[in-house]
């Protein structure tokens, strides 16, 4: 298992696969965008024309919890600052504060929930066995003992669930259905990858949303 860190998509933007039938009208409209600002993020000189398997950047809009896009949550605790956090998932404090619409960057608190601007991924996720491993780019890792039936497969977390409802559950879903990394308090299928509540707080706010995800 090697991590592939490739994302060519700039910060505040993230990649879209074309599908069969798509049109860059359509696109723009599902992600709440312009054809134009499309068509300049991604090069484009003939607007009727894209084909099937192009990958895309799509700009990020503004964002603030509960309605952050996508629900690329970080949990401020204790010590943070704008500064550390950006620089950790690789975007400007600027654009924090952007996608926080009405936050005071000195007046972060224990507890504060943010939406993290898109950006290309510092981690990936690395299960064998009992062990979820976090490897990043620049060779660091990070272990933590992990329950865990699947094997022989690939993904990337798609969406990170947090509900403040209950309790503050979390869960990390990946692109295969019904395959999450999550708590057990926060457990909705038997193919979950669970971790205890202490270590499920530390890897949601570590795993940004397109990290990708390995399992042997």
């Amino acid at each position: 298992m090697s991590c592939n860190f490739k994302w060519d998509c700039p910060a505040g933007s993230f990649p879209y696969t074309v599908r069969q039938g798509d049109t860059l009208y359509g696109i723009a409209k599902n992600f709440e965008t312009s054809v134009s600002r499309l068509a300049q993020l991604n090069s484009i000189e003939d607007i009727n024309r894209i084909n099937a398997g192009d990958v895309l950047c799509i700009p990020q809009p503004l964002q603030y919890f509960p309605a952050c896009r996508t629900t690329n949550y970080y949990v401020v605790h204790t010590g943070d600052t704008i500064e550390s956090i950006a620089e950790y998932f690789g975007v400007s404090s600027a654009q924090i504060v952007y996608s926080n619409i009405g936050i005071e960057p000195d007046e972060l608190y224990d507890g504060m929930i943010l939406c993290i601007p898109l950006a290309p991924p510092k981690v990936c996720i690395k299960i064998s066995g009992d062990s979820l491993r976090l490897s990043y780019a620049d060779g660091n890792e990070a272990v933590f003992d992990c329950s865990n039936s699947n094997r022989d497969f690939s993904s990337a977390i798609v969406q990170k669930q947090l509900d403040t409802s209950f309790g503050g559950k979390k869960r990390l879903n990946t692109l295969v259905p019904n395959i999450g990394i999550s708590s057990r308090s926060a457990r909705i299928s038997d193919k979950d990858i669970i971790l205890s509540d202490n270590d499920m707080d530390r890897v949601f706010n570590l795993i940004p949303v397109g990290a990708e995800v390995y399992v042997d």
